[in-house]
């Protein structure tokens, strides 16, 4: 009989802990309505220095807002110029290398993020068993979150792929925007139009299998637009789905936009995002990417970059604004690429002079040497078409360069690739930690040192 009096308090207590731990989950946890992820691609912190002490502010009196930042720490801060995103006091370094594969490129570090794993170089969001990865994007729809996705970049570029579909080894963009348009996401602004539309005269890298994606979304519910002025027309309270498509592939970098352009701004695109977004009563959670940086930087356009970094910042008060001072804001490069500093003077570094500015292009590329000669270098890479070109073909590479007008003799401090260390026709990644900067509530435990796989079990347990 007493057995029988012990299995029965023991049944009631496991009842009322099972009881309790729902009741806290549900009711009494505090989770975080917003949770917002920029990823800047190749935004190494040497150029994020320069783009502080080229674009920095003077910090307003009430920065920084972080309560846990002491009185000396705070003086400090306020006598510095800043950004934007130096009021994010947490910062952590992740490591990006794994054994057999010390330099992993885009597409590895975007998987890492977006679902927590590691793949091998050429793959998305899928491993060496075919078996395709659940992103963050999903976890979050999941947990009944709305969802947004915002980029620079052509929507079916690595970065952005691996939140929301996969490639194995080749690209499949036709196939990515396929699956973009039936993936669930409340919010989809970016590039890659192209991809979304029948091949035309007009639009030869359209689809060739006759599909209008722009026409399907509609069927599903999404307002589709095309230009900033649509973008700025939305009515936020009132628009579920959206799916803006603003440029055939990538964008165009913010100091070069031409007059008129159709193009919004990364912060008014990430601001038109929140708006939406927030009226989401489960929460929401947006991935904010600007591939530009590591565009310019991939050609050793260095002055390009800051001018890019300006832009990002602008994005993310835009976010910190609208979706309010409590929100969970992240802000990641993913990986460094190419840069190593930002002045040397060396005798005996091999690199070739710039070409002047007199003259043609095509004059120009002519002064480029093949045999190397000593210089001294501000603003030097490890490698990239800023470097000594040694042989012919890398020399004929650098005269279409200039003869298409790629690089310009015109506009040095932004079309003028940096001298580099080493020739390559892009600079590559380097092997180096991903820095991750983040602000509001779950921000705390965002700090010192993990690898990015771990990144993506630290943003689920907001949603």
């Amino acid at each position: 009989m007493k057995w029988r009096i012990v299995l029965a308090v023991v049944f009631v207590l496991a009842l009322f802990a099972a009881f309790a731990y729902l009741y806290v989950n549900t009711f009494v946890r505090k989770r975080q309505h917003a949770v917002i992820l920029f990823v800047v691609d190749g935004l190494d912190l040497n150029t994020l220095n320069q783009a502080r002490q080229q674009l920095g502010r003077a910090p307003t009196l009430d920065e920084p807002d972080d309560p846990a930042i002491g009185d000396a720490r705070r003086r400090v801060a306020l006598r510095s110029e800043q950004l934007n995103v130096d009021t994010f006091w947490n910062v952590a370094l992740m490591s990006v290398q794994q054994p057999g594969q010390p330099v992993p490129d885009e597409g590895v570090d975007a998987t890492a993020l977006a679902c927590g794993q590691r793949v091998d170089n050429g793959n998305v969001a899928i491993n060496s068993r075919s078996e395709v990865l659940r992103s963050l994007i999903y976890a979050a729809e999941q947990a009944s979150r709305a969802t947004g996705l915002v980029t620079t970049s052509s929507l079916v570029q690595p970065t952005p792929v691996a939140f929301y579909s996969n490639t194995k080894g080749v690209p499949e963009p036709f196939r990515n925007a396929t699956d973009l348009v039936y993936s669930g996401i409340n919010i989809i602004l970016g590039g890659g139009s192209a991809y979304f539309t029948p091949a035309t005269t007009s639009n030869e890298r359209g689809r060739r299998d006759g599909r209008d994606l722009l026409e399907e979304a509609k069927g599903r519910g999404y307002a589709v637009i095309g230009s900033r002025d649509e973008l700025n027309n939305v009515s936020p309270w009132r628009t579920r789905q959206l799916l803006g498509l603003f440029a055939p592939q990538q964008f165009y970098f913010a100091s070069l936009q031409p007059a008129g352009a159709r193009q919004p701004s990364l912060a008014e695109m990430t601001r038109t995002a929140i708006s939406s977004l927030n009226y989401n009563i489960g929460g929401y959670f947006l991935v904010v990417e600007h591939g530009l940086v590591a565009r310019a930087a991939g050609q050793n356009l260095g002055k390009l970059a800051v001018n890019e970094v300006a832009a990002v910042d602008e994005a993310i008060q835009s976010a910190v604004d609208y979706a309010g001072p409590d929100a969970l804001v992240l802000v990641t490069n993913s990986y460094s690429l190419g840069a190593v500093g930002p002045t040397l003077a060396v005798a005996g570094v091999e690199t070739p002079p710039p070409p002047t500015p007199k003259r043609n292009v095509a004059a120009a590329a002519e002064e480029i040497p093949v045999a190397p000669i000593a210089t001294t270098m501000t603003g030097f890479w490890a490698t990239g078409p800023g470097g000594p070109a040694r042989n012919p073909a890398q020399v004929a590479w650098l005269k279409q360069r200039y003869a298409d007008d790629a690089f310009s003799t015109n506009a040095p401090g932004l079309l003028e690739p940096q001298p580099a260390f080493e020739f390559q026709t892009e600079a590559s990644p380097l092997a180096e930690p991903a820095w991750l900067l983040s602000r509001g509530e779950g921000s705390g435990q965002l700090r010192g040192c993990f690898a990015n796989t771990d990144l993506f079990d630290l943003v689920t347990e907001q949603f």
